[in-house]
């Protein structure tokens, strides 16, 4: 289900997430497969970070 929410309005996007703990990711969500969310970054060189969505206890677009 949490699938499925995040490739209806979130694919492409520009987002932060929150897994708990102090740190937030920040990035576009680049592909949802298999329970995994990859997020492109591209702070200094362009990266991936995978999350499993099960962590996610929170995810919204980044302000522009």
């Amino acid at each position: 289900m949490k699938q499925a929410f995040i490739e209806k309005y979130y694919m492409d996007k520009d987002v932060e997430i929150d897994i708990g703990g102090e740190d937030n990711y920040r990035g576009i969500v680049a592909e949802c497969n298999d329970g995994i969310l990859s997020l492109m970054w591209d702070i200094a060189d362009e990266g991936y970070t995978h999350i499993d969505i099960d962590d996610i206890r929170a995810i919204w677009k980044q302000k522009k």
